[in-house]
């Protein structure tokens, strides 16, 4: 009887671990620093980046380190345009 309990609540526990794993989402993230020629950081530069499978576009704007985060993309391939205004 025992090993049929352990064998159910092994099962079980399997089937739990792979149901988690089949609802995981993969998603991408793109980061950098935005400097100048000289070497000097950016703040302010917008950052667009353009999912090219799809056109979707996210953007974000640098801090005041001139550092940026684009989190929780699709995976796929996409292209960089950085924006200073003025």
């Amino acid at each position: 009887m025992r090993s049929v309990i352990s064998r159910l609540s092994t099962l079980l526990l399997a089937s739990i671990i792979f149901g988690v794993l089949a609802w995981a989402q993969v998603t991408a993230q793109i980061s950098g620093t935005v400097r100048d020629q000289s070497g000097a950081v950016l703040p302010g530069v917008e950052i667009a980046a353009t999912q090219t499978e799809t056109g979707i576009v996210r953007k974000v704007v640098t801090n005041e380190t001139g550092f940026y985060v684009l989190s929780n993309l699709a995976l796929g391939p996409y292209r960089l345009e950085a924006t200073l205004p003025g």
